[in-house]
């Protein structure tokens, strides 16, 4: 296939990284770069999945589909259970705000935490390349989200084709 036949096309990933856990911790006052926590489905089962971790507990091998019974048992640790009615809100929250930027036939939620955007139509309104547009995108959630996830929690690609 020749792809060079192909429309070009500004597709933007907006990925949020440990998001269970990043939003577990702001709710807690406690900041999810320096915190270990880690979400687990039920913490009164040690069989429990872990459903996020922080960046510092998966330094330490503790990640998504280690179990209860894997995360050492110390003060600096924190283990919750999950919180979906705030993740879902926090998710709507930063979609409303993307939504600013593209009409909603370009916005494409994969999941809770990654969403897909096509910017082709919208990108000269607001950034002269996808790169400007993708960070005044998370400029954007950093200003306004009333969760405040720091910023190295957010990962956004862009591709200009999109096979």
């Amino acid at each position: 296939m020749d792809y060079g036949q192909l429309p070009n096309r500004v597709i933007i990933c907006i990925d949020m990284k440990s998001f269970f856990a990043s939003v577990s911790s702001v709710i807690r006052g406690l900041d999810p770069i320096k915190t270990r926590l880690a979400v687990v489905g039920d913490i009164k089962r040690s069989g429990s999945v872990v459903l996020a971790a922080t960046p510092l507990l998966k330094k330490e091998g503790i990640k998504t589909e280690s179990r209860l019974f894997d995360i050492p048992k110390r003060k600096d640790i924190h283990v919750v259970n999950p919180s979906m009615e705030r993740y879902i809100k926090t998710s709507n929250y930063i979609s409303s705000l993307v939504l600013q930027y593209v009409a909603p036939e370009d916005f494409h939620a994969y999941s809770i935490d990654e969403l897909f955007i096509d910017a082709t139509a919208s990108l000269h309104l607001f950034a002269g390349t996808p790169e400007e547009l993708a960070h005044k995108i998370i400029h954007e959630i950093y200003q306004k989200q009333d969760s405040q996830l720091p910023q190295e929690l957010v990962l956004i690609s862009y591709w200009l084709r999109l096979a």
